[in-house]
């Protein structure tokens, strides 16, 4: 399958034409639009967001992920191959947890260009095509890139981050980081947070985290949105205490 993530979201001509070169180039492989709301121009938080899904990716996929706020500039294209997933995009830290969390990991710069691309939109121009390429094993030009090499700022960010890294349509407060190991409480703006299970184990309009589906810290309100609760956005401070 071909996993598009992005952050460019449902409205205006960006989701639908990048989708629209993968599936010319690709037409018989599959695509799924795994997200298009992730963190708005930020490759920092993304980057732990994606390095979550990793469990849904299987040998052999392609994962086009675009959150490139520093697009036309003097960044690289590139490819990382993690454990036989192939991510395609902008070496600017978005691939950095993918890389440090992996086991075979190996990169390469994109060389290949179209004839006129556009110099604000790679996603559709570069990333796109250069994903359909690798999943109908079409060669593109390439150069082997050093692990080293990578974006040099996220070699110094944490591995696990204490931050909201998201937020969802019901309010609820993804972190960059794993659920406490014993049951312990987070706080967040000043407030202290017990675990528990799920949703319905604490009473209604209650706080609690909890271990989500993709292995994060997660802050809820049962029947209630936590993001207005805590007065919380993406960047907002979380500690385990």
């Amino acid at each position: 399958m071909i996993f598009i993530f992005s952050d460019f979201g449902i409205n205006g001509p960006y989701s639908g034409t990048m989708r629209s070169v993968v599936m010319r180039g690709a037409p018989t492989v599959p695509v799924c639009d795994l997200m298009v709301d992730a963190p708005d121009r930020n490759p920092k938080a993304a980057s732990y967001l994606l390095a979550a899904l990793m469990r849904e990716f299987k040998p052999g996929d392609v994962v086009l992920a675009v959150v490139d706020p520093g697009v036309g500039s003097a960044r690289k294209g590139v490819v990382v191959n993690c454990d036989g997933v192939s991510f395609v995009g902008p070496d600017n830290g978005l691939f950095e947890m993918i890389i440090r969390r992996g086991t075979d990991v190996s990169m390469n710069t994109i060389d290949w260009q179209p004839d006129d691309p556009s110099a604000s939109f790679h996603g559709r121009d570069i990333f796109a095509p250069v994903a359909a390429m690798i999943a109908t094993d079409t060669s593109f030009a390439a150069r082997p890139l050093a692990i080293d090499d990578r974006h040099a700022a996220a070699k110094d960010w944490p591995d696990q981050l204490e931050e909201v890294i998201y937020i969802d349509t019901y309010g609820n407060l993804m972190t960059g980081m794993m659920p406490p190991k014993e049951v312990g409480h987070v706080k967040v703006k000043g407030e202290v947070v017990g675990p528990a299970r799920t949703f319905s184990d604490v009473k209604v309009g209650q706080g609690f985290h909890y271990r989500n589906s993709i292995g994060l810290c997660e802050i809820a309100v049962n029947c209630g949105r936590a993001d207005q609760k805590y007065d919380a956005q993406i960047g907002t401070a979380v500690s385990i205490v």
